[in-house]
């Protein structure tokens, strides 16, 4: 008797553009399609672990159009990490002591973090609908953390760690921890950052964990050739996009069966209000590689 092909999804990194990955699974939805393991990275890894928990594409669609500014951004805090950088930096230059601790990020992830455990509650891996692993990277020593349920655990590199028994919203919530702009998250003494570092689209995730086939979503592209920066956000946001792009395209040749990238200009950090363009965008890309799709999921 002939195995049934594994497919595997793959949602990958890119902030507000991340809720193109919304589209994406309604067309997967109407067309009867579900994969067997779907693996998420930053942005990707909120899609995925509510896909995951059960939640339908219709009501993760309502959630993402109703995100503001201040549900996943500190304010007061952000203000106050930014003085203390900033006095941690003159006193350095001037070879005094720092007394306080240095914030490594601008903001503490706070209302991120309860952002996440309002929506995902205290759901653990093992309690899922389906196979998912999120990925995280520990910044002091570059290792790509990947979280996952324990009887999935299989062979990694040397510089890979593979952790369980670990609520899927604090999994999130490392993965989503961009560097210099949310304070790492500290999960069994890793010092957690987003994933994306690592591996912006995680195919290569999907192909360790058995995956014959992969369906990958790359958000990161957004259809121009040049983004002008408006913000010190949306130049933390470009200059990660920059660094990566020629590792992703490698990763995604490598392991990627067929690769979905939504055109998404001019979405930046700040433009929650593009979030429903963001989802018409993915489910447009989605229907235009139907035909492929399709030939993707057939047995």
């Amino acid at each position: 008797m002939q195995r049934k092909k594994k497919i595997g999804l793959a949602l990958g990194g890119g902030f507000l553009r991340g809720a193109a990955h919304i589209g994406v699974l309604r067309v997967l939805e109407e067309e009867g399609y579900k994969p067997d393991i779907i693996v998420g990275t930053s942005a990707g890894s909120i899609a995925a672990a509510l896909y995951a928990a059960g939640w339908s594409t219709d009501r993760i669609e309502k959630l993402a159009r109703s995100i503001k500014l201040e549900d996943v951004y500190d304010t007061w805090s952000t203000l106050l990490n930014l003085l203390l950088i900033m006095g941690n930096m003159v006193c350095d230059f001037l070879k005094l002591p720092w007394p306080c601790r240095v914030p490594l990020g601008l903001m503490k992830g706070k209302r991120l973090e309860k952002f996440l455990n309002r929506y995902i509650t205290d759901k653990e891996f093992k309690h899922l609908q389906m196979t998912l692993a999120i990925t995280a990277v520990d910044i002091n020593c570059g290792s790509k953390v990947i979280f996952l349920h324990e009887p999935l655990r299989p062979v990694g590199a040397p510089d890979e760690v593979y952790l369980s028994d670990v609520s899927v919203a604090d999994a999130v919530r490392a993965s989503t921890a961009v560097p210099g702009l949310f304070e790492p998250k500290t999960i069994k003494g890793y010092q957690l950052t987003d994933g994306g570092l690592r591996e912006q689209v995680p195919a290569e995730v999907l192909h360790k964990l058995g995956a014959d086939a992969i369906l990958a979503v790359d958000v990161g592209y957004d259809g121009e050739a040049c983004s002008r920066v408006s913000n010190i956000v949306h130049l933390l946001m470009q200059t990660l996009d920059i660094i990566r792009h020629d590792s992703i395209n490698r990763e995604l040749t490598t392991y990627a069966d067929l690769v979905l990238r939504p055109p998404l200009a001019g979405i930046g950090p700040l433009d929650f209000h593009r979030i429903p363009y963001a989802i018409s965008q993915g489910e447009a890309a989605a229907r235009e590689m139907l035909p492929e799709i399709r030939k993707l999921f057939a047995e």
